[in-house]
């Protein structure tokens, strides 16, 4: 991804899409005001925070507003994330939305620079993000009946997950060194 203004199609096409599926605009409260602002105030607020943001501050400064701006990809990914857990969305549209997001991360990650698309073109990096990523969708929709296993489900999976990402990120630093 060395063509920048491609990157940047991309991401914010990413990005987009991921903040209109995590509004959910099926599961919306009545009324077509909320359909319509609620979608249409998360894709502004991702075409703005969806491009990577590559160049290191020359000057630092550690008001929100440019720490808001410094770090807007991760702002954007916790608030699709936020976004989407407010609401029980069906299965489909959680798988959709753990898609876009994996999918946006990735891009930005490529987007950083040599060294991103050097974990991507690892084969732990890549392998954990999918892995993880499906444990915890599958155990976000686990049962947690008090009488249910659902809990010590929801609770493994997340260590796995953790595990798969710390294994991943152990690899890239033995590769390097």
């Amino acid at each position: 991804m060395t063509d920048q203004p491609t990157a940047v199609r991309l991401a914010r096409s990413l990005g987009t899409a991921l903040a209109v599926a995590a509004s959910a605009p099926v599961a919306l409260p009545e009324g077509p005001l909320a359909a319509v602002l609620v979608p249409a105030g998360a894709a502004l607020a991702a075409w703005w925070a969806s491009p990577a943001t590559v160049r290191r501050p020359v000057a630092v400064t550690f008001t929100r507003r440019a720490q808001l701006v410094r770090h807007r990809n991760t702002a954007l990914a916790v608030g699709c994330v936020l976004l989407s857990a407010l609401s029980t969305p069906p299965i489909w549209a959680a798988a959709c939305v753990t898609a876009l997001l994996l999918g946006y991360l990735m891009c930005v990650d490529a987007a950083a620079g040599p060294a991103g698309l050097r974990q991507l073109r690892s084969r732990w990096v890549p392998a954990a993000a999918h892995t993880a990523s499906a444990l915890v969708l599958l155990a976000s929709y686990a049962s947690v009946a008090p009488s249910g296993w659902g809990r010590i489900i929801a609770a493994l999976a997340v260590a796995c997950s953790a595990a798969a990402v710390g294994l991943a990120l152990w690899s890239r630093r033995s590769d390097q060194g």
